[in-house]
């Protein structure tokens, strides 16, 4: 199963570096620019103010100011093959993740969503299937919208002569959005949940080799650890895969003294130093001190993983926040 991104570490640096020197532009000031009696950047409708644009490319989420408010708009796309393998993971998960995924992006500004567009490309044949794709993940959408208090109020559903493709683009608020570049020498580096869990439960399902109901463990016996010898206990086995197949995102619970933030699912070495980059400084990371649960610590060693390289690397897709004090 091969879960990564071809665009991820340089690849994605390089292409968003590129898109923000591409249209990242001062504004000109000038009325006018565009179709006369059409609400583009450039013209005044009567009555209609434009919002203030406070952050663009570059963060994990766009913040505007519009009729008092900050306003957070991120967007992330999981594609059939890249981001998800239906051989490994049941709809019913893809829907779950798409939506957390996007919540940490919110998160990770200081904010709280609200509502959410959700576009959908899917193979006509799939469409079709009376317990195929489309109703199993619809399912997912709707838990994670109920666990996060977050609404669908949109989007496009189109066909597709390839694999299963989905993005949501979320709204969110803040009173005060908290970026990547604010860090300082000095300040502490803290997380909001566990590292190396998802990364590890990847390999385990790579060991299972099919998809894992997580959702109905009512489903789910003893009996699919056979494929492991000593299989290891499912209360080992479980929390791990429910952080890759289908992870719930914490808030930091208090971050009016955090400095910067960022999502860092894609593992803690990569986006620490994107954020350090961010902010101009350097970090020091304690091996002693990387959150770790004895779940992946036991599981790591039946599958002779070293747990500090999966604290440090393996993002795996799990969205955690991190927050600099």
């Amino acid at each position: 199963m091969d879960n990564q991104n071809p665009l991820r570490v340089d690849g994605e640096i390089d292409l968003i570096d590129h898109l923000r020197q591409r249209f990242t532009k001062p504004p000109k000031g000038l009325p006018g620019v565009g179709l006369p009696g059409v609400g583009l950047p450039g013209v005044r409708l009567p009555g209609v103010g434009l919002p203030e644009l406070i952050v663009g490319i570059g963060d994990d989420a766009a913040v505007l100011r519009a009729g008092g408010k900050n306003v957070l708009l991120t967007t992330d796309a999981m594609v059939e093959g890249v981001h998800f393998d239906m051989a490994f993971a049941t709809p019913f998960q893809v829907g779950h993740k798409l939506v957390s995924v996007n919540v940490s992006d919110i998160y990770a500004m200081s904010g709280i969503p609200a509502y959410m567009l959700m576009t959908m490309s899917i193979p006509v044949g799939r469409v079709a299937e009376a317990d195929g794709f489309v109703a199993g993940f619809l399912d997912g959408i709707e838990s994670a919208l109920a666990t996060y208090a977050v609404e669908l109020i949109g989007g496009d559903v189109t066909s597709s002569r390839g694999g299963i493709s989905v993005s949501a683009t979320l709204v969110g608020f803040t009173e005060r959005p908290v970026l990547r570049n604010g860090a300082m020498a000095g300040d502490g580096i803290y997380v909001t949940g566990n590292l190396g869990d998802s990364a590890c439960g990847l390999h385990l399902l790579q060991r299972i080799n099919r998809p894992v109901a997580i959702e109905r463990p009512e489903t789910i016996t003893e009996t699919m650890t056979e494929t492991m010898s000593p299989p290891l206990a499912w209360q080992v086995i479980a929390p791990l895969l429910r952080r890759h197949l289908m992870p719930v995102v914490s808030a930091p619970v208090d971050v009016s003294k955090a400095t910067a933030m960022m999502d860092i699912s894609d593992g803690l070495s990569i986006d620490l130093r994107r954020l350090c980059t961010n902010s101009g400084v350097g970090a020091r990371v304690y091996e002693s001190l990387l959150p770790q649960s004895v779940e992946m610590i036991e599981a790591a060693a039946f599958l002779g993983l070293n747990t500090t390289m999966l604290a440090l690397c393996g993002g795996g897709g799990l969205p955690i926040p991190l927050h600099i004090t």
